[in-house]
């Protein structure tokens, strides 16, 4: 507990920002506790769809705590236009617990939209694309100091399953297939000579 300057465990910060009350709802519900390694990774080998499991998971958590009646499948589904919500909140909540964010919600979720449209452009720019999981990693990295500090006891998601490697061997080698193929230049058919014009 050092590490968050409250070496007693009283963290009495956080208790002037949020009722006992509030720190039980929130035990009982926290948000998504996933390591920044297995985000990353998870994200880059199934093509972004651990990215729509991470924004249900943390949607499931708000909708559990705050009785809000919202779909957590829907907001996860469009999850790069549902960021321009679930980023200032989760921002909000680390700042009512006491672990502020140094980061901007609204900003955050606009590199995040923008960089999840950088699909459309011409080779190889979409690759950028594949890289559209970063202001997640900026997010949870204040979600999992947050979980430290509140709900210490809460699971974490840091080892990886059967299933989980599986999906990193086949969508690592696909995603190694898809960046050679669209960084190497077109092969010419044998036994005929390019024209250069």
């Amino acid at each position: 507990m050092t590490h968050y300057g409250d070496p007693e465990g009283t963290f009495s910060s956080v208790r002037t920002a949020a009722t006992p009350a509030d720190l039980a709802s929130y035990r009982t519900a926290p948000q998504f506790n996933v390591s920044l390694g297995k985000l990353a990774v998870m994200s880059l080998c199934t093509f972004g769809l651990y990215e729509v499991y991470w924004a249900y998971k943390h949607w499931h958590a708000i909708r559990q705590r705050e009785q809000e009646h919202l779909s957590p499948f829907w907001r996860a589904f469009f999850a790069p236009l549902w960021a321009f919500s679930l980023f200032p909140r989760q921002q909000a909540i680390t700042a009512l617990y006491g672990v502020p964010a140094t980061w901007s919600g609204s900003a955050l979720a606009l590199a995040y939209f923008l960089l999840h449209m950088t699909w459309r452009l011409p080779e190889p720019y979409w690759l950028i694309s594949v890289i559209g999981f970063l202001p997640l990693l900026v997010v949870q990295r204040s979600i999992n100091a947050l979980n430290a500090a509140v709900a210490p006891d809460a699971p974490r998601n840091d080892s990886y399953s059967g299933l989980d490697i599986l999906m990193i061997v086949v969508g690592g080698l696909f995603l190694l297939l898809v960046i050679w193929g669209t960084l190497l230049p077109p092969l010419q058919p044998s036994g005929q000579v390019p024209v250069n014009t």
